[in-house]
């Protein structure tokens, strides 16, 4: 081998290296702008596993002070625009690790309160129901009188990884310490299978979870003004809440939101007075039942904010955006949506919110 072609062979490793860190850096940036412009957790096309977080609780909580208190509910933290009737799945679901109890006498009130509170630190994973045999299951706090039945399901898995071992085996014995207390039969399923299906359903988390964005950026090289920015955005149908802007559909579902292309969400108390180079439009992938036309639409609105703001919308290389590289990307999320359609969880279902959540 010559020296001139050990010499391309090295720059050739050289620029696959740089592009491969490159890349890299680019996804790690899409996901921490996605994150907190979902309040969760190309073109764009992104994937990585999230950061583990601590996890927190919203249970149903008794009211004080009389002798056969009611159970009230703060319900559980759920999507934006996504509608739950009783903050609960009242059906098993795939997600689930799940243990009923059933008890021959009625289970008062004060022991409904005293499993929450037993549950309580293990944060929002944990879902609890019950029934009247052999009326329907619903959330402890709408459940009518007379219950005998109780289920209590932990989530595998969601975006901050899955349960382990330690955690499955502290919740079945919390659950089943319980139940004796109250003389009620115990029907917990084996720990082994469900430690394998939780990371088995991490891995899937890994594979689709995807967020798709696209930026808007001055033709000029020049910053938008904040002001600009923040009319042209509601003109084309986006509405800021507390920490983003976000563009809905007929039933308040947030389809795709907009950022600050360099730091994030936008401040509603500040943008009016700030200059912004460039902003990002972001779609996240498994949570939208139809992410293709929620994509399509994404689009469209990003065209009419670039226009608007006398600026050109881009890929993250600041690459204008063509036909055939947003197919490539619908292209992508066909792909995804097969994938989950075929582990049967549809995207956008009641599932998929609580798993990409």
């Amino acid at each position: 081998m010559s020296d001139l072609q050990i010499g391309l062979l090295f720059i050739g490793v050289v620029v696959i290296a740089a592009v491969v860190v490159y890349n890299r850096m680019q996804e790690a940036r899409f996901r921490r702008r996605a994150e907190a412009s979902f309040g969760r957790d190309g073109g764009d096309a992104l994937l990585e596993s999230p950061t583990p977080v601590a996890m927190d609780r919203i249970e149903p909580l008794m009211s004080p002070g009389s002798a056969e208190p009611e159970i009230t509910t703060l319900g559980r933290v759920e999507p934006v625009g996504t509608p739950v009737a009783n903050g609960a799945d009242t059906e098993p679901s795939p997600i689930d690790y799940i243990i009923q109890a059933n008890a021959a006498q009625v289970i008062g009130r004060e022991a409904l309160q005293r499993l929450l509170e037993a549950l309580d630190g293990l944060g929002k994973r944990v879902q609890v129901l019950a029934s009247s045999a052999p009326g329907a299951w619903a959330p402890v706090a709408s459940a009518p009188a007379g219950v005998t039945r109780v289920r209590v399901a932990i989530q595998l898995a969601d975006r901050r990884g899955h349960v382990t071992q330690d955690d499955l085996s502290a919740f079945q014995s919390l659950v089943t310490q319980w139940a004796q207390d109250i003389d009620a039969v115990v029907d917990a399923p084996d720990l082994a299978p469900y430690v394998q299906v939780a990371k088995d359903l991490d891995q899937f988390c890994a594979d689709v979870d995807v967020v798709v964005g696209l930026n808007v950026v001055a033709a000029t090289g020049e910053p938008f003004s904040g002001f600009k920015v923040r009319n042209c955005a509601e003109a084309v149908g986006f509405r800021m809440d507390e920490s983003a802007f976000r563009y809905a559909d007929p039933h308040g579902l947030t389809l795709f939101s907009l950022e600050n292309m360099q730091s994030g969400p936008l401040d509603p108390d500040r943008i009016k007075t700030s200059t912004i180079n460039g902003v990002t439009l972001l779609l996240d992938v498994p949570r939208l039942a139809d992410g293709i036309a929620a994509f399509d639409q994404m689009v469209h609105t990003g065209r009419q904010l670039a226009e608007g703001l006398g600026g050109a919308l881009v890929d993250d290389n600041r690459t204008a955006v063509t036909e055939a590289g947003l197919e490539q990307i619908r292209n992508q999320l066909r792909r995804i949506y097969g994938e989950m359609q075929s582990r049967g969880i549809e995207a956008g279902s009641r599932t998929a919110l609580r798993l990409f959540s």
